[in-house]
């Protein structure tokens, strides 16, 4: 979009936040459930009239399926303590990151709340592989 060669993108907010920031693109709508805080004044696609609409990026940390249980919990809390930090959420916020954190089970029922979820829309939308 930036040099020209197409008209609107589908991207994330971590990715698009800066272009939007400094003015070189215009942000239109936000796929996520509620307005970002960084972004306060961009609507959402809910209130754009698509009730339920959420396409939200996230980003997560994943280890080997025999990972002890006692390190991933570590891990886990390490990263929420970072997550926890002042200058962690307000810099997160500027590029529309909010909600992070919480325990290894949380993460893993949303993760499979996730697979259910785009599972169920390439179902619907009868996509195949065509590789």
């Amino acid at each position: 979009m930036i040099g020209g060669q197409i008209d609107f993108s589908f991207d994330t907010m971590t990715a698009a936040a800066p272009q939007v920031k400094s003015g070189k693109m215009q942000g239109i709508v936000q796929t996520r459930v509620a307005r970002a805080k960084g972004f306060a004044s961009m609507p959402t696609m809910d209130e754009q009239g698509f009730k339920g609409f959420d396409a939200s990026s996230w980003y997560g940390v994943v280890g080997p399926k025999d990972m002890p249980k006692a390190l991933a919990q570590q891990i886990n809390a390490d990263i929420n303590q970072v997550l926890a930090m002042p200058d962690v959420i307000s810099r997160f916020e500027g590029y529309g990151v909010e909600g992070g954190g919480g325990s290894v089970d949380k993460f893993a029922a949303f993760m499979v709340s996730e697979y259910k979820k785009w599972g169920d829309v390439v179902r619907a939308a009868n996509i195949t592989d065509e590789g």
